[in-house]
């Protein structure tokens, strides 16, 4: 008999990539259940680009891809990969599905922006959810409202911030709300597990899918988010940190060097991209001197842009902005925030992760 487990909670004590390796067929068993017809999947879409989809299509498991390729043909609806068109495609989407996975924000003032068979994405999303054991949203634009919802800053058309009033299920940027509402919970007393990122790693949507579909229950974060994909700080794992805690910076893009004045956002961004990394465990952004831009957190795109200058004066810990921090590691600007917080800064420790239940020092967001 198949163990049930739990494997948000082994990612944490696991080395990245680690779990599906040690566990795939117990993985593979939770996809089974939906290709055997005990378990009915939904991936809706909205306003969306389809890059989620793209992310988890083109994830590499050997050990799993039989059972996940059965997995993608049993989903009773997914509008990019489904081979029914039409009619026969809502025909055959489950009313009340047992997991409903939403991709791409939700228009909310020009509802037409995202129709589906006919009718608004955010009518379906109403209808669905509410008969749904488990709601989750891949994406930021799921999750937050993503690139949709950024800012409209000339006003064109005369249309206001946000031209569609693109949301995400249960936020709108930063802020809870949402199409849902901060009250909504699933069947399951859930409220939506969000996978943030533009787009999230394929490991996230797969573990996450299989703990939910084996009916545990994840820890989520403020921002409803899976705490052991998101609680790591970009920042303390990058391979460039030697780099900052020196207080050396690179002066253009590739150059040798912290990337903080080309514009990276990892001291502010949750994710365990760093150790995990992409393509089949093979690199990620700053490992070829790309910087960071945020692209995992809330409120990502305004938030972060433009994503080529340094943020300058955003706090992260004790008001000390992220350059002087890193300049602490080579003069005096420690003097005066006290021993514990210079020795953070100089690379003995790491930046409190703002959803850490028990950090007494909170990252000051931009």
């Amino acid at each position: 008999m198949t163990t049930r487990r739990n494997f948000l909670q082994l990612v944490g004590a696991t080395a990245a990539g680690g779990v599906i390796s040690q566990y795939g067929s117990e993985i593979a068993s939770a996809f089974e259940q939906v290709a055997d017809g005990s378990t009915e999947v939904v991936w809706f879409q909205g306003q969306s680009c389809t890059g989620c989809t793209i992310s988890t299509l083109q994830a590499q498991y050997p050990s799993l891809e039989t059972a996940l390729n059965e997995f993608r043909l049993a989903v009773t609806f997914h509008p990019t990969i489904m081979a029914e068109a039409g009619e026969a495609a809502l025909e055959s989407m489950s009313p009340d599905p047992d997991v409903l996975i939403v991709e791409g924000s939700i228009p909310t003032d020009i509802p037409e922006a995202a129709m589906v068979g006919g009718r608004p994405a955010k009518e379906w999303i109403e209808e669905l959810a509410p008969n749904s054991d488990v709601v989750v949203s891949v994406g930021n634009c799921a999750a937050f409202g993503g690139w949709p919802a950024a800012e409209n800053k000339r006003r064109l058309y005369d249309l206001g911030e946000n031209v569609t009033g693109a949301q995400g299920l249960q936020f709108e940027q930063r802020e809870p709300g949402g199409v849902l509402g901060t009250d909504f919970t699933s069947g399951a007393g859930l409220p939506v597990v969000n996978l943030g990122g533009c787009p999230p790693n394929p490991d996230y949507v797969l573990l996450t899918l299989a703990t939910v579909l084996n009916g545990h229950i994840p820890e989520l974060d403020k921002y409803q988010r899976p705490l052991p994909f998101y609680e790591p700080l970009v920042h303390d794992n990058c391979m460039h940190r030697g780099y900052f805690d020196r207080g050396e910076f690179a002066d253009k893009p590739g150059g040798e060097g912290c990337l903080l004045k080309q514009g990276c956002k990892g001291p502010y961004t949750h994710c365990d991209d760093q150790t995990r990394l992409w393509n089949d465990g093979t690199s990620v952004c700053l490992n070829v001197s790309a910087p960071c831009i945020g692209c995992m957190e809330p409120g990502f795109w305004d938030r972060f842009s433009p994503f080529n200058q340094e943020l300058e004066g955003m706090g992260v810990l004790g008001g000390i902005s992220a350059t002087q921090a890193g300049a602490a590691g080579v003069g005096a600007a420690a003097v005066g925030i006290g021993a514990h917080l210079g020795r953070r800064m100089m690379g003995y420790g790491k930046f409190e992760s703002e959803d850490a239940p028990d950090a007494e020092k909170r990252m000051e967001e931009p």
